[in-house]
């Protein structure tokens, strides 16, 4: 029996930085259908149209106001429960990009 190389079987490292990683997720996510929605987006005036605002008292929330409308499109765009949504977005990046999630790469 002989030994074969199959290359599809082969893994691949990579040895990126971790910031050269997120730039590379940001860079696709960007080009993906859920990123061109998000550029579509004008947050600031929409965020603001809304009145969507900080909490001032009590405890901080997880999500600024961005991130809070960015779930209620997820939500729709997901077609998802609140407790799938939130199993989704724990391990989905596109997903945490859109709700400019602070531990994500910043999005403004």
């Amino acid at each position: 029996m002989k030994l074969q190389r199959i290359s599809n079987f082969q893994h691949e490292f990579s040895f990126l930085s971790a910031k050269e990683n997120l730039d590379a997720f940001h860079t696709r996510f960007l080009e993906s259908d859920l990123g061109k929605i998000y550029q579509s987006i004008p947050w600031g005036s929409f965020v603001e149209k809304l009145g969507v605002k900080e909490n001032s008292l009590g405890s901080k929330m997880l999500f600024s106001p961005r991130g809070r409308i960015g779930l209620m499109i997820l939500k729709h765009y997901a077609c998802c429960s609140d407790k799938k949504l939130i199993e989704q977005l724990n391990s989905n990046i596109d997903y945490q990009y859109l709700c400019n999630n602070p531990k994500s790469k910043g999005v403004q």
